[in-house]
């Protein structure tokens, strides 16, 4: 089976950080439930866009070789990446419950619920740093090519040293 983490790790960034933005939005307007309604599917299915990443990385991990001195940065970037899940899987849970059995519309709790959004961010940002640097530092996933030719410039120009 191909490598699919990388197709599929940007979906949970870009839902989990739209469901943060949509609940900051119902901070600001806390009686409308659609907001809240929204920031909530929002969490959920970013939540499951990052269990499938979580689980292709997993996999991915499992099938590639390693390049030297990469074990230590992808048992780091494993690790956030579970917490990361977990917690956004918990406050996904918190969400659906917020939602559709309590309905609350007091801001104090758009307040708090928006902070659990932002520390999650936080998590996801470093989940997101450690798995870059896996590619970028390590070239862990990467077929290295070899350089043929000078850098590329605006004007066609050979860049000069």
């Amino acid at each position: 089976m191909p490598n699919v983490h990388p197709l599929l790790v940007h979906f949970p960034l870009t839902l989990l950080i739209g469901a943060l933005v949509i609940d900051i939005a119902h901070v600001v307007w806390p009686e409308r439930s659609a907001i809240r309604d929204t920031s909530t599917w929002l969490y959920c299915l970013g939540t499951l866009a990052a269990m499938a990443a979580y689980f292709s990385g997993l996999d991915a991990a499992g099938s590639l070789a390693l390049p030297a001195g990469s074990r230590e940065a992808v048992g780091e970037h494993f690790a956030w990446a579970e917490r990361t899940t977990w917690y956004f899987a918990f406050l996904a849970s918190f969400r659906m419950a917020m939602s559709y059995i309590w309905r609350s519309t007091r801001r104090v709790t758009a307040v708090c619920s928006s902070l659990a959004g932002l520390v999650g961010a936080g998590l996801l940002l470093v989940a997101a740093e450690r798995g870059g640097r896996l590619v970028f530092e390590h070239g862990v996933g990467v077929q290295p090519v070899a350089a043929t030719e000078p850098g590329w410039t605006i004007d066609g120009q050979a860049p000069t040293p």
